[in-house]
Order: C-alpha cells, then sequence, then structure tokens
C-alpha cells in the first residue's frame, strides 16, 4: 500500500493510528466491552425482531417469509454453543459490528493511501448511533452491514489492484449478505457506475476466469432463498411488494381507491429527518467529506474517493426516490453509510493534518500577536475538524448512554424521548401471562395454549415462558398481514392437524379485538392489560373452546370435523 510519506513525520495529525495495530486494538477493544456488557450488564430483554428471528433459529429452513436464512442460522449456532439466553442471541450483532469495523478500516487504508485514515474510519463508523445499535441487537442489519463492508474492501482489490480472489471474496461477501437481507444487491448498481467512471484507466485487471468466478460464487447466495420460496409461492416477492406498497404484495397498495399514484411529502421529509438521528453527528462530517472529496477531483487519490462515493450515495438517493412511491423506514439505507464512513476517515485526517499546521504557524508568532483564526476557538480551526470534535464527543455520550435507556428513561423533561417500552417488558409480560394460564389451566382442567395477534410478541412469549412453548400467531386471520408462522405447519393456525390438536382448548389472547377471536372460540372474555405492557390498547382475552380458524379464517376448522 502505498500511505503517505508525511504520515510517520512530524507536525501530523495522530501518527500513532497509521500503523494497523491501532485498528485491531480498537475493535477488539470495543467488541470485548460489548460482550461484557451484553453478558452482564445489559438490561434488555429481546426486542420483538430479534424474539422472532430466534423463533426462526428453531425452525431452521432454507429460507423465510420475509428474510433469507442467515440470521437464523448464526443464532442457531451462536445458542447452540452457549445454551440460549439474551447475550447468546445477541453475541453476533457484536462479532459482526467488530468486523464490520475492520472492514471499513481496510477499505479506507486501501482507497485513501492512509492507515490514519483506516483508523479514523473505524472510530466514525463506531461512533454512528445506527451502527451502536446494530452492534448490540441481533437483527439482520449487523451482519448484512458487515458483509457490505467486506464487499466493498474485495471489490477495490479485485477493480483497482487486478486481484483475482478478490473477485471471487467479492461475490462471496455478496453472497452471504443476501441471506441475511436482500438490500445488499444494491451494491451492484454502485459498483457498475464507478466501473464506468475508470474504463480506460490503465488498472491492473484480472482475467475474466476470476470475475465470472465471482458471479459465480455471488449468485449461490439467491438458491436457498430461490429454492425456498419457488416451493411455497413466492411469498417473500408478495411480501417486498407489500412493504413497497405496489400491487401484488401482501398488502393493499399504498395508492387511492381504484389505482393510481399517491404521495406524501411527509414521507420524504420524515425520512431525511430520520437519517439525521441514526446518523447522528457524523452526517456532518459525511457531508463535508464528500463535499470537499468531489471540489477536489482533479488531485491525486481521487479515484479511491469516488469509489467510497458510488458505492454509498447511491443508496441513500435509491430511497429518497422510494419515498415517493410508499413510507420507507429510516434504517434502510445504513449500508450506504459504510463506505461513507470510510471517506470520513480521509476527510477527518485531510483537516486535521491542515489544522496541525496552521496550529504550528500559528502557536510560533508572539502571544501578542496571533490574530482570531478560528471559528469558534481563537487558535486555526476547520469545519470539518469542529464536526470531528463534535461527532466524538456526541457519539460518546449517545453510546454510553444508549446502554441504560431505561434509566434516561426516568429524566424529568426528556424521558419521553426514549423508547423503553420497545427494549423493557417483554420478561414482566411472559411472567404474567404463565400466572393467567395457570388459572385458565386450574380453572378448566385443560392445557391452555397462547395466541398472538403480532409475530413480535408471540415471539417474545416463546422466549420467555416457562418451557419456551409454541406460541401461535394470527396477524394474517384478523386483519393483519401473513408472518412465517403462516408458513410452519405447527404454527399455521389453518392447518386441519393442527386445528385438531387444540380443539375445545382455552387459549390467552393478546391484541386483536374481541369481535375477532370471536371468530375461533365458543366464548371470549376480556382481561386487563398484561404486567409490563407498554402499547396503550394492547388488550388481553380468554377464549373458550378453541373451534379454529379455518381456511378461510371464518366459521372455523371444526366445521368438517363434527
Amino acid at each position: 500500500m502505498a500511505e503517505s510519506s508525511a504520515r510517520a513525520g512530524a507536525g501530523v495529525f495522530a501518527p500513532w493510528a497509521a500503523p494497523w495495530r491501532a485498528t485491531l486494538l480498537l475493535a477488539l477493544g470495543v467488541t470485548a466491552l460489548r460482550i461484557v456488557y451484553l453478558v452482564w450488564l445489559c438490561p434488555y430483554t429481546l426486542i420483538e425482531d430479534e424474539a422472532h428471528y430466534w423463533e426462526w433459529s428453531r425452525r431452521l429452513e432454507w429460507s423465510y417469509y420475509s428474510k433469507g436464512p442467515g440470521v437464523a442460522w448464526l443464532i442457531a449456532a451462536s445458542t447452540w454453543l452457549f445454551g440460549a439466553s439474551e447475550w447468546s442471541v445477541r453475541l453476533p450483532a457484536a462479532l459482526a459490528s467488530g468486523a464490520a469495523a475492520l472492514c471499513v478500516a481496510g477499505l479506507a487504508r486501501d482507497a485513501c493511501g492512509d492507515g490514519r485514515a483506516g483508523f479514523i474510519g473505524a472510530c466514525v463508523f463506531l461512533l454512528m448511533p445506527v451502527f451502536q445499535v446494530v452492534g448490540l441487537l441481533m437483527t439482520i442489519d449487523g451482519p448484512m452491514v458487515a458483509c457490505w463492508a467486506a464487499a466493498c474492501w474485495a471489490a477495490w482489490r479485485a477493480m483497482e489492484r487486478g486481484s483475482g480472489p478478490a473477485w471471487v471474496a467479492l461475490g462471496a461477501a455478496l453472497a452471504v449478505g443476501f441471506l441475511f437481507k436482500y438490500v445488499v444487491v444494491l451494491l451492484v448498481p454502485g459498483l457498475v457506475w464507478y466501473a464506468l467512471l475508470r474504463r480506460g484507466s490503465g488498472r491492473g485487471r484480472a482475467g475474466w476466469g476470476w470475475v465470472s468466478a465471482g458471479v459465480g460464487v455471488g449468485l449461490l447466495g439467491v438458491v436457498p432463498v430461490a429454492a425456498w420460496n419457488a416451493t411455497h409461492g413466492w411469498p417473500t416477492v408478495h411480501h417486498l411488494l407489500g412493504h413497497l406498497g405496489l400491487p401484488g404484495g401482501d398488502v393493499a397498495p399504498s395508492g387511492p381507491e381504484g389505482g393510481g399514484w399517491r404521495y406524501d411529502p411527509r414521507w420524504t421529509l420524515e425520512f431525511l429527518g430520520g437519517q439525521i438521528g441514526l446518523v447522528g453527528a457524523p452526517i456532518l462530517l459525511c457531508v463535508y467529506s464528500v463535499v470537499v472529496a468531489v471540489r477536489r477531483r482533479r488531485e491525486a487519490g481521487w479515484p479511491g474517493r469516488a469509489f467510497l462515493i458510488v458505492c454509498g450515495v447511491p443508496v441513500l438517493l435509491i430511497y429518497v426516490a422510494v419515498s415517493f412511491v410508499t413510507e420507507p423506514e429510516g434504517n434502510w439505507p445504513m449500508a450506504g453509510y459504510v463506505t461513507v464512513a470510510a471517506l470520513c476517515g480521509w476527510g477527518v485526517v485531510d483537516a486535521m493534518d491542515e489544522v496541525v499546521r496552521r496550529r504550528a504557524a500559528w502557536s510560533a508568532l508572539p502571544r501578542g500577536e496571533r490574530p482570531w483564526a478560528g471559528i469558534v476557538r481563537r487558535r486555526p480551526e476547520l469545519h470539518r475538524q469542529i464536526a470531528w470534535d463534535v461527532s466524538v464527543a456526541l457519539g460518546l455520550v449517545i453510546g454510553f448512554g444508549a446502554l441504560r435507556i431505561d434509566l434516561l428513561a426516568r429524566a424529568p423533561l426528556v424521558g419521553w424521548m426514549f423508547p423503553e417500552g420497545r427494549l423493557l417488558g417483554a420478561e414482566e409480560r411472559a411472567a404474567d401471562a404463565a400466572e393467567r394460564l395457570a388459572l385458565l389451566r386450574e380453572r378448566t382442567g385443560l392445557e391452555p395454549f397462547v395466541i398472538a395477534q403480532q409475530y413480535g410478541r408471540a415471539s417474545q412469549m416463546a422466549f420467555y415462558l416457562p418451557g419456551r412453548p409454541t406460541v401461535y400467531c394470527a396477524s394474517s386471520l384478523t386483519a393483519g398481514r401473513a408472518t412465517q408462522y403462516d408458513h410452519w405447519p405447527e404454527t399455521d393456525l389453518r392447518d386441519a392437524d393442527l386445528a385438531r390438536a387444540l380443539l375445545g382448548r382455552p387459549a390467552l389472547l393478546t391484541g386483536a379485538t374481541i369481535e375477532q377471536w370471536r371468530m375461533a372460540f365458543d366464548r371470549v372474555e376480556p382481561g386487563p392489560q398484561l404486567r409490563g405492557e407498554t402499547k396503550a390498547g394492547r388488550l388481553v382475552f380468554v377464549g373458550i373452546g378453541y373451534r379454529g380458524f379455518g381456511a378461510a379464517g371464518g366459521d372455523g376448522a371444526r366445521g368438517g370435523e363434527r
């Protein structure tokens, strides 16, 4: 690697950050601290998505209704090694975050030609709130981001160094990433764009055999997803279309009745505002670094900076375009910030080197002759340097604050801002449910079961109830969307064999309405909300005499039995 020769000399910013050792210690140190926190200090119960992916890991498949199998396989491996617990479910998230930070650093070192850019790029990545969250909670995003970062690093080596094995590594990273989240394919347009920008540059090229091998390996990630969908009626396609509010989806199209395009400007405004919250103060660094890099595109080093831009910015632009069709989730474009974080590594080093030089010249002046040379302070400053200082300060505050949101939620005036309800209460709700199930068992002399209207609450109940029993989800039968529970025979409430096994038994019911539950029970009785419930209106009922929902979710499955 051709690193800046000035790096090791005096008068430059953070020369100690140039060796790989510094970045390795950073990533390993942060990962180790996170594991200690998850094992001994974390107060949070599994959030709904984490619990649902754990449910998937109990029933390993080639793919699942809404996502690929990667998250289930990873959780299954962790819980097989360490037992099923909150920390073992989340352990892969911490490991994936550490791996992603290392890949961001490696990419920045190679693309920017400066080891310090790698260290700072990893710091920027770890300071972004969205990546702090996915480093602690086990969702599909953390492993996908790690695969995205690895794919970008491999792509740079493949396209600029002509490395044949790097093409295979690129394909492998994309294949594995696809098993976690399909959005990984959005990296491909950026790579194509960069290839067009660099055509005819004379850089090293690998043979077409290596390129073909990389493409072939990349397509392997599609095989298990396609195979499972082909045997289940392509539910993932319907799910993705439903997410975009398009015809053919598992929810009604977002347009007005009769079809046509409908747009709410709040979709775009809230999406863009959400990026500020998810990226935090480093978003200023992102903007500054992109702008400065583009302005200096005729300088040496532009190809590396261009690569980092075109692999990241297009993802955000794609989802801005999506916001004109439907309401996107704020976290959808998070992968785009991976390479922008690496670019920020260059932007910070470039700015801080200039600040060091200016401050040295300013300090050499007699005290009485030193002019006001800064923005908020007397000594020389740059906007990027201030953005870096703010990013470090706020990133650390947010990072440590995120470890105990339950305490922040009790703070006067600002406590309402912290989503405590999503992180706490699942264990308490399950304990209350267990008590009610015991009373129902004593009252009826029959073994009761649990049906939740929402898949996340069903999964939390399954994890936290004693013995971790099978819990059922009735979302698709109570005016909600389909879920993975509809694709397992042992949890599909439309299944005739399951209906016969549950026939006549009582159940504890959460969510939905009493009218919807009456479709499937002889009698339904309302009850108080579960202890620990944070969502107003999420009701609890007791169902007596299960009849079944039946194939249409109406008259019940018992019709063919009597």
